[in-house]
């Protein structure tokens, strides 16, 4: 069995408090600025996106382009299409029908869509603006 020890370690960091995730993080960035950036962008997937609230769902949409949400998930889990889509203002949500349905696009470009939402994403988990929570048994309150 291949373990990912850059995956592994991603997970262990998106457990511990923000301010301890951001002290790892500066201490590993003096050491091994690549391994840090790797670190964080390992944390949080595209798919990590369906445990965020509907109403941090909204707040995100109403931050990135919709066309790219719509370009991001093509490439993306039934459920997580079925979670945005059901969560999302019907405007929103009539637009990222139809890119969905929309004509082939290179694959590339998707990846693209899905890592420009993504620095949205870690820029706001960062500032305390979103949370993606992954334990349901916890509460958000």
């Amino acid at each position: 069995m291949k373990i990912n020890g850059v995956k592994e370690a991603a997970k262990l960091l998106a457990g511990l408090s923000r301010d301890a995730r951001q002290k790892v993080l500066e201490f590993i960035s003096k050491k091994d600025p690549q391994m840090a950036e790797d670190l964080n962008k390992s944390m949080y997937t595209f798919e990590d996106l369906r445990f965020l609230s509907p109403l941090m769902l909204i707040e995100l949409l109403r931050e990135v382009n919709i066309n790219d949400m719509g370009l991001a998930l093509r490439l993306s889990s039934k459920e997580l299409k079925e979670f945005v889509l059901k969560n999302s203002p019907r405007m929103m949500r009539d637009e990222m029908e139809s890119i969905l349905t929309g004509p082939p696009q290179l694959a590339s470009k998707l990846e693209e869509a899905q890592e420009k939402i993504m620095t949205t994403v870690r820029s706001k988990i960062e500032k305390g603006q979103l949370i993606i929570n992954k334990d349901s048994s916890e509460t958000l309150v």
